[in-house]
């Protein structure tokens, strides 16, 4: 099945009602500051990056980025609603209880779960948008740190880092969460472009350690149902379920909870079915949806001020 197809297929994607007006609204408004900035996608990109924690990056024509310029995954991981593909993508990984396990006992998320968001977004944003030397020294950075993570899952599973399958399903989980939010809310989706983002986002894969990730947006779709077997709900799953839905945020930060769970919602909303059915047949309430995709959007205008 081709990637517009698959598209077409899927209920999940499909808007109706109040979930169009809202997504709808988010492509408006989004819209609206690109025009005013000619650079918005970029823009918006390099102020969440920065949110994030990852540096800024100069062009450099001798060491030019992994993933070609104006190509598939800068549109898919600059467009405003990445700002919600990285939360969704999230939630999908944390169906693996082995890959879960690995982040809840050494990454230090129980602790600081906001700092290891930040250095996952910019990992994310270094791999896409860096010099490819950058790049090369931030994969090299992450495979040090896997040789030290491996121990017991609360199932009394081993697990380990280096682990090529884990690998497969992280990477699998990011593109397919990034990818599912960008269709649904971003400007001028176009499910042509899926092959070509699969196939870029491949050689990070490969050099973090996975021996055969997937090619284009088919062979991606059969991966996630090779794993499906071994994705469950467990007590780990639900902590991070529950801190990601109300995350510990101190002092004024809290004022920003009610538009991070619209944010939140609105990720959750793009995931697909068999995903919700898992974590126990989740439903969002239509207006909390379209209020979601409102906030994606004018996230995207505020970001030109950074």
């Amino acid at each position: 099945m081709d990637a517009r197809t698959y598209v077409r297929s899927d209920s999940a994607l499909r808007l109706s009602g109040p979930e169009r007006l809202g997504a709808n609204a988010l492509r408006f408004v989004a819209g609206t500051g690109r025009r005013a900035t000619q650079d918005l996608p970029a823009k918006a990109l390099e102020s969440l990056a920065t949110r994030m924690g990852a540096p800024r990056f100069e062009n450099d024509p001798n060491d030019p980025p992994w993933c070609p310029e104006g190509g598939a995954s800068w549109i898919i991981h600059g467009d405003p609603a990445g700002l919600v593909g990285g939360f969704l993508a999230l939630w999908i990984q944390a169906l693996h209880p082995l890959a879960l396990a690995g982040v809840m006992e050494h990454s230090g998320f129980v602790e600081d779960p906001l700092g290891r968001l930040q250095r996952t977004g910019g990992f994310v944003a270094t791999m896409t948008f860096a010099p490819g030397s950058v790049a090369q020294e931030a994969i090299d950075t992450v495979n040090r740190v896997h040789t030290h993570i491996n121990g017991t899952a609360p199932d009394g599973r081993p697990y380990s880092a280096q682990d090529g399958e884990l690998i497969d399903w992280v990477h699998c989980g990011l593109l397919l969460g990034m990818a599912r939010c960008w269709l649904r809310y971003g400007d001028r989706p176009d499910p042509d472009l899926l092959d070509d983002y699969v196939a870029e986002q491949r050689q990070v894969a490969l050099k973090l350690g996975d021996e055969d990730p997937p090619r284009d947006w088919s062979d991606l779709l059969d991966h996630v149902e090779a794993h499906r077997p071994n994705l469950v709900v467990n007590a780990q799953t639900r902590f991070m379920d529950r801190w990601l839905w109300t995350p510990s945020f101190t002092g004024s930060a809290r004022l920003m909870l009610p538009g991070y769970q619209l944010l939140y919602s609105a990720a959750l909303a793009a995931a697909p079915r068999w995903v919700h059915e898992l974590y126990g047949n989740r439903r969002f309430l239509p207006g909390r949806f379209a209020g979601g995709a409102l906030a994606v959007g004018a996230s995207a205008l505020f970001s030109r001020a950074a």
